[in-house]
């Protein structure tokens, strides 16, 4: 007998700030239920800012599971309820408080499980371009450098394995065929 695998049972064990933990109960292929632990994560956006003049936006900052500062593309969980703010209007939210630039121009790229093995989180990818200036206060627990990098030494470093960020990682490569920059000789 074999089917698919099912959740029929969910309780939640701990709620924290961003998500809470859950103990499910699993009926696997064979019939068999196992029980696994879920953290139901709201949902987040990253994002690529591009500037006029060819520099990539990140921010550096102390990040608790790395125990390190870590260099990252800008990004948030959305607001409202499970995080049900719409992606596009929490991106153009989250950068202008993170860089201080609203962008002209933004658009969903795609997007990606941070770690679907136990984790809900999902996060929407978007490039946004045409920035000016027009910062929203950062949220009080927030300590960001802002960094510029020019576009194609933030691939290099990337591609070399300079950059440890998942996300920022996979969103550079959801941004790379929409980039369009030229070469300064």
């Amino acid at each position: 007998a074999s089917g698919n695998t099912e959740i029929i049972g969910k309780e939640t064990k701990y709620q924290a700030h961003v998500f809470k933990v859950s103990k499910l109960n699993v009926r696997l292929p064979t019939g068999k239920i196992r029980h696994y632990d879920l953290v139901e994560h709201a949902p987040a956006v990253t994002i690529v800012p591009v500037t006029d003049d060819g520099q990539i936006l990140f921010v550096r900052q102390f990040r608790m599971g790395a125990d390190q500062e870590i260099l990252e593309l800008p990004a948030g969980i959305l607001d409202g309820e499970n995080g049900n703010e719409d992606p596009q209007e929490g991106a153009e939210r989250e950068c202008r408080e993170e860089t201080g630039y609203e962008a002209k121009s933004i658009r969903r790229l795609g997007g990606f499980y941070m770690t679907p093995g136990y984790c809900t989180e999902y996060i929407h990818v978007f490039l946004a371009q045409k920035l000016v200036w027009n910062p929203l206060p950062q949220d009080d627990d927030e300590f960001l450098k802002v960094i510029q990098i020019p576009i194609e030494e933030a691939y290099r470093m990337a591609e070399a394995g300079e950059m440890n960020d998942v996300k920022t990682i996979a969103a550079l490569m959801f941004a790379k065929n929409d980039i369009h920059f030229t070469k300064k000789s």
